[in-house]
C-alpha cells in the first residue's frame, strides 16, 4: 500500500515536471545572457536575412547589451520602476548600435518584427493598457471548427479514409 502511494506520487511529480519543461517560451527563463543574445541573433538572421558578417556583428551587440540587462535586473530586483527605466534606456543604445549594422530596410523589418512579438506576448503587468479598439483578438472557436476542417481536409485527399 505504501509502496503504491509512493509510485503514484513520483508519477504525479514526473508529469508535472514534464509539463513544464514542455510549455512553449519557458526555457528563456533559464537561459544565460550569451545564451539568449545567440537565439535573438539567429532569430534575426532568419527574419531579417542577415549577411554573416552582419550576424556575427548583431551578436556581439546583442550579448553586450544582454549583459548589462542582466545586470540591470538583478541590481533592481523588486523596484518594477527602476528596472523599466534603465531596461528603456539599455533598449534604446542597443537600437542605436543595431541601426549602425542594419540597413534600412532590414531595421524597418526588425521593428514590425519586434511590434509582432510584443503583440503575441500581450499586454501584462501593473502598467498593462487596454487593447485599443480594431486590435481585438478574434474569439476562440467554441466548437473546435478548425480542427474538424483540419481533419476534413485530410479526408478529402485521402476519399477512401485510409490512413
Amino acid at each position: 500500500m505504501k509502496y503504491t502511494h509512493i509510485a503514484s506520487f513520483a508519477a504525479a511529480l514526473w508529469l508535472s515536471v514534464s509539463a513544464l519543461e514542455a510549455q512553449p517560451g519557458g526555457e528563456g527563463r533559464w537561459m544565460n545572457p550569451e545564451q539568449r543574445a545567440e537565439q535573438q541573433t539567429a532569430m534575426m538572421k532568419e527574419r531579417l536575412a542577415l549577411s554573416d558578417a552582419q550576424a556575427a556583428k548583431v551578436l556581439e551587440i546583442n550579448v553586450k547589451y544582454a549583459l548589462q540587462m542582466q545586470d540591470a535586473r538583478q541590481k533592481n530586483e523588486g523596484d518594477w520602476e527602476a528596472m523599466r527605466t534603465q531596461m528603456t534606456t539599455i533598449r534604446q543604445a542597443q537600437d542605436q548600435e543595431l541601426q549602425t549594422v542594419l540597413t534600412q530596410e532590414q531595421w524597418q523589418q526588425w521593428l514590425t518584427a519586434r511590434e509582432e512579438m510584443r503583440e503575441r506576448r500581450g499586454n501584462w503587468g501593473p502598467n498593462a493598457q487596454p487593447t485599443p479598439p480594431g486590435k481585438d483578438k478574434p474569439a476562440p472557436d467554441p466548437k473546435g471548427k478548425n480542427k474538424r476542417d483540419r481533419k476534413n481536409r485530410n479526408r478529402d485527399a485521402n476519399p477512401n479514409g485510409n490512413r
